[in-house]
């Protein structure tokens, strides 16, 4: 749509205009020409104009002359033209110098030729550049359209950019997964020839869907090649659209079907295998759930979070050829998948990327041991909210956390779902020690697990506690007589173990109702 200074010197009405300075902007773009006699206020002038001017009042003011070249430099402008003969009979100096140091060409219009030759000079051309792109925007769009309702989708849009510009055309979704590539880029790699490339991203309803990026030799780059590349775009914002509305409704089929599997609803197997074989699924051999929290400040965010977790483990279970199921609740995702070498490869690979795409944000991935059966599911969806929701205290990201690698506290399952049940674990053995605490401002509960925890080393006990190994004594005796239980039997000690874990739990599952002392 627009033609450079370069192009302009070279338009017949043109010959006799003669560029004085500033050779190092002949490819700036003209976009428009404004003719100003008095130069008044710059910053008026836009981005891209070419100005025409015969330079009146600028004659003997050296202030005006020292600053008329910089003042147009900071608009950006493409180029300035001055009529000389009637106000200024040659270029000043000063104008040469400073035009050449930013790149602005600075043309002398002689006496004999009037302004409106060189505006329709330049014009004209530009008009007819407008037409053209108009004419190319209609054809280019009627293509892509055509392209879009083939039923090809975004890899046939992508084509269809890639031919009709004869670049290389690469498709990101949102999480920076390549979608689709097509063209000729390896093959000009080779060459060594310098490209150029243009991104744009492709967004609809305020949601971002990816980046759609056009690259080609530099040399070869046509102004049009922006205008295919944008209509692409927009089609691709619609087929992604279009995308999501069919995949809210598989997602809705899916999520129902793990909704009533984890409920325990009674399925035959004919109906069993119907519904897995419409969904893709597949019903035999093992089978596991993992159980995703994001991190976030508020439900937006959060929702947010759900919904890039999903399409991050829908980008990676496509690479893979994977079938899973989802079940989306309000502050977590159930992911179901076949128990294998492949399952577990995307997991870790599922919270390496989101460690590197939300460094800020924190996802924790709780997973169930394998089940033999999809029936099962039910009970692994328990397990892998269990090893969720103790999580914060016995792994950090990106680990995963198995239900049966939770240190012991997978033994304390049944009775997590009643706080009543957890707190009979504890209390009987652990009030005591927390009550003397209280009362006598000391730290028997604290011992007791630093004890425990150094597997009854005194000496690694009472270096971590920094105190005397006859404190440590002293304490160790009030603990036993408090809890009734020998430290040196080990079946008490696993019991005294045993409360403190539970007490533990009991504090994570049920925040604000165990005291800390």
């Amino acid at each position: 749509m627009t033609i450079t200074i370069r192009e302009a010197l070279q338009l017949p009405d043109m010959v006799q205009t003669r560029l004085i300075a500033g050779a190092g902007g002949l490819d700036n773009p003209i976009r428009w020409v404004t003719i100003v006699e008095v130069l008044e206020d710059a910053s008026r002038l836009q981005e891209g104009e070419f100005l025409i001017t015969t330079g009146f009042g600028l004659d003997g003011d050296e202030e005006r002359i020292a600053s008329f070249i910089p003042r147009l430099a900071r608009q950006k402008l493409s180029g300035v033209a001055i009529h000389t003969g009637f106000y200024l009979r040659e270029i000043p100096p000063a104008f040469i110098q400073m035009a050449d140091e930013h790149r602005l060409p600075l043309i002398e219009i002689p006496v004999e030729i009037n302004f409106s030759t060189i505006t329709r000079a330049i014009l004209q051309p530009i008009v007819n550049k407008q037409f053209e792109t108009l004419a190319y925007s209609q054809a280019i769009h009627n293509q892509m359209i055509e392209a879009a309702l083939s039923k090809g989708g975004l890899r046939a849009i992508v084509a269809e950019l890639a031919a009709l510009t004869s670049g290389s055309v690469t498709l990101l979704d949102a999480l920076g997964f390549e979608v689709v590539q097509d063209g000729t880029e390896t093959e000009r790699a080779e060459t060594g020839v310098e490209t150029y490339s243009h991104a744009i991203p492709i967004r609809a309803n305020r949601e971002h869907y990816g980046t759609l990026t056009l690259r080609k030799p530099q040399a070869l780059w046509r102004e049009l090649d922006d205008v295919a590349l944008q209509h692409a775009a927009t089609l691709c914002a619609f087929e992604y659209v279009k995308e999501r509305a069919v995949s809210a409704t598989e997602w809705r089929l899916k999520g129902d079907f793990v909704e009533e599997l984890v409920s325990g609803k009674h399925m035959k197997q004919e109906e069993l295998e119907s519904r897995c074989r419409m969904l893709g699924y597949p019903l035999q051999g093992p089978h596991l759930v993992v159980a995703a929290q994001a991190t976030g400040s508020g439900a937006v965010e959060s929702q947010e979070l759900h919904q890039s977790a999903i399409t991050l483990m829908r980008r990676l279970c496509d690479r893979k050829q994977r079938s899973y199921l989802l079940r989306e609740r309000p502050h977590l995702l159930l992911f179901i998948l076949p128990d294998d070498g492949a399952s577990m490869q995307i997991i870790r690979q599922f919270s390496d990327h989101w460690q590197q795409l939300y460094p800020e944000q924190e996802i924790h991935l709780g997973l169930s041991n394998p089940h033999a059966q999809l029936t099962q599911i039910g009970a692994a969806a328990e397990e892998a909210m269990f090893a969720l929701k103790a999580y914060p205290f016995l792994a950090k990201p990106p680990a995963l956390l198995r239900f049966g690698d939770m240190r012991g506290y997978q033994f304390l399952f049944p009775y997590h779902r009643d706080q009543k049940s957890l707190t009979a674990l504890w209390k009987p053995l652990l009030d005591p020690l927390i009550r003397y605490d209280s009362k006598h401002h000391q730290q028997l509960l604290e011992t007791l697990e630093t004890y425990l925890a150094h597997n009854g080393n005194g000496l690694q006990t009472s270096q971590a506690l920094y105190i005397h190994r006859h404190t440590l004594k002293y304490r160790l005796t009030q603990i036993e007589e408090k809890t009734g239980c020998r430290l040196e039997e080990a079946h008490q000690r696993w019991q005294l173990h045993l409360a403190l874990m539970a007490r533990r739990l009991e504090a994570q599952l049920y925040p604000g109702t165990v005291r800390s002392k």
